[in-house]
């Protein structure tokens, strides 16, 4: 057996693939692009030729997209036509990024209290709808037009291929929670055929005892993946697992993190489990990928085609400012394809250190964001040990979102737990029920009190922490 701290020849990476290569060659094309029509690999291909260019070429395109949408944003949707009017400006007042300041902030609140004002009255319309409990507790509901959808897809994939990730190759997530469909629905079908053909595994990581742990080793052992894709504290965590049993078995195998920060202890962790190949991402579900580390691993560069991403500095005055290398500030996002449902400075709630402004050392030109700040959600420990992952409950919630408005969980020194609830329209004696449920099958024999809530107060930094682990 290979000790953890050794290394091992990537064996499953020197053998041909030969499916992979079909898939990329035959039977993706066919699929995306003859079959179901769908410009998912032109854009693909356009992204693994436009990262190589200049800065000046990658603000050119940014610009062009920009103007397009708050064109569209201006005469179509009516929520931001009133944002403009207010703020006394038409869609000519806006040219470039340079003239985004002008536009007011959307905040969570603002796109949660106006959700049918910010759909596009004309083509194209959101044609995919999600909501999201997001860090804050908050649900939000949002949508986005097909194409956007392509964009979104291909701009993953680019950023996977970062990590030596490509279509076809076997991946395992460990990601999420377990799936809600029916195993006889068709699309329940459907997505296991997907992920058949894909070759990805998915196991959910919301629950982490000693059996499940085990399981996903020999998933790894026995599949042997060529890019493994995680939550961050869930794949820390099974990292720490396998390197405390010295269960390692496999040479390098790239990680990609995402949904939480990957601090330095957890990276160091996850190298020694699966090798030097570790990959942060960073995302969130109303945009998808945002920010993807390179080989480099010298910040993560910004999907410049597809997002603005301003990183703002609030002064004393209260007045904001783009944060200077090394500075801290609140995250601003602007979905540029997204004309269905759109997000014109978007406040997503989170902290970034804004990046290097020269060229990283990887010979790309997008502009890079060093670090992000608190998202890491904590883990609860179960009675018998296992640790739950904080986002388990995000996930539990964004089901729920009209039963609660807001919610936060504490975990005392004694482990029992308190569920605090500020009530939404839809709690009722059959959700508050669902919601019991659901935090047994998390918590197993853990006490568990709920208490509602007028609201959950801010920290001193001004966010809402919806899980806390109490000190002993």
């Amino acid at each position: 057996m290979l000790r953890a701290t050794e290394s091992a020849p990537a064996s499953s990476n020197i053998r041909v693939d030969l499916y992979g290569q079909l898939f990329r060659s035959i039977l993706w094309p066919t699929w995306e692009s003859r079959i179901r029509r769908r410009p998912t690999m032109a854009r693909y291909e356009f992204l693994e030729r436009t990262q190589w260019r200049s800065l000046d070429e990658l603000n050119a395109m940014q610009t062009g997209a920009l103007r397009r949408l708050i064109r569209h944003a201006y005469t179509q949707v009516p929520l931001y036509r009133q944002r403009f009017r207010e703020a006394g400006l038409t869609d000519a007042d806006i040219q470039g990024p340079e003239d985004l300041h002008k536009i007011p902030v959307l905040t969570r609140e603002d796109a949660r209290e106006r959700p049918s004002e910010r759909e596009s009255m004309t083509h194209p319309f959101p044609t995919i709808r999600k909501n999201t409990g997001g860090t804050t507790g908050q649900p939000l509901l949002f949508g986005y037009d097909a194409d956007s959808e392509y964009w979104r897809q291909a701009i993953k994939l680019r950023g996977y291929g970062w990590a030596g990730y490509q279509p076809g190759d076997r991946a395992l997530y460990f990601w999420g929670s377990p799936s809600k469909e029916s195993p006889f629905s068709k699309t329940r079908a459907k997505i296991l055929l997907d992920r058949a053909m894909r070759r990805e595994i998915h196991v959910p990581c919301t629950v982490m005892d000693e059996r499940d742990m085990r399981h996903v080793v020999s998933l790894i052992q026995k599949s042997s993946p060529k890019v493994i894709v995680c939550y961050t504290q869930a794949g820390a965590e099974l990292a720490r697992f396998i390197n405390e049993r010295q269960l390692r078995t496999w040479g390098t195998i790239p990680v990609l993190c995402g949904a939480e920060r990957l601090f330095p202890a957890d990276r160091l962790a996850l190298e020694r489990a699966f090798g030097r190949a570790v990959f942060e991402t960073y995302g969130c579900r109303e945009v998808m990928l945002i920010a993807s580390e390179c080989e480099a691993h010298e910040g993560l560069h910004v999907s410049m085609e597809n997002i603005l991403v301003e990183i703002l500095v609030t002064e004393p005055d209260g007045t904001q400012r783009p944060a200077n290398e090394g500075e801290t500030g609140e995250v601003v996002l602007t979905d540029l394809h997204n004309l269905g449902m759109p997000f014109i400075r978007y406040k997503n709630g989170d902290l970034a250190t804004a990046g290097p402004k020269d060229r990283c050392p990887c010979g790309r030109n997008l502009t890079r964001i060093a670090k992000v700040e608190g998202r890491a959600a904590d883990l609860l420990r179960g009675a018998d040990g296992t640790f739950v992952s904080g986002l388990a409950f995000h996930i539990l919630f964004t089901g729920l979102a009209n039963a609660a408005r807001q919610f936060q969980v504490v975990q005392h020194p004694d482990r029992s737990v308190t569920l605090r609830i500020v009530p939404g329209d839809g709690l009722n004696d059959g959700s508050l029920e669902d919601i019991r449920r659901g935090c047994a099958k998390l918590l197993k024999e853990l006490p568990l009190k709920i208490e509602m809530a007028p609201e959950i107060p801010l920290t001193k930094e001004g966010k809402r922490r919806t899980v806390i682990v109490e000190a002993p």
